[in-house]
């Protein structure tokens, strides 16, 4: 498999830690971002808020994220189910179940633009 700017291999140590129990894979194109997460069962409370420049979508690929998206009320998405945060719409407050394989929950976000403070990786 060619890893050039265009393939990327699933790669264990390619995936940077940026806070305790969070690691994330960054991959960015012209006017797109999408963003690998790996969250370690039981981390969270997150953050609840949006982005102001920033439209994202989102896939649960592995294990469930428990969150609250644009009220107050609670959601649980299991693999497969997707969200959508358009600019500045409230979402987080979230909390991760691990799968059985891995003990992680794992999304693929997408953002439009890329977001600045991401870009480092």
């Amino acid at each position: 498999m060619t890893n050039d700017r265009y393939v990327w291999p699933f790669d264990d140590a390619s995936f940077r830690e940026v806070k305790p129990g969070f690691w994330r894979r960054v991959f960015t194109g012209d006017s797109l971002m999408l963003t690998f997460w790996r969250i370690r069962e039981g981390m969270g409370p997150t953050a609840y808020g949006g982005h102001p420049d920033n439209e994202q979508f989102g896939i649960v690929i592995a294990g469930q994220l428990d969150f609250r998206i644009g009220s107050t009320e609670r959601q649980i998405l299991r693999p497969g189910d997707i969200y959508w945060a358009p600019k500045n719409f409230p979402h987080g407050d979230s909390m991760f179940i691990g799968d059985q394989a891995h003990g992680e929950t794992w999304i693929l976000d997408v953002f439009a633009p890329p977001r600045a403070e991401y870009r480092s990786g």
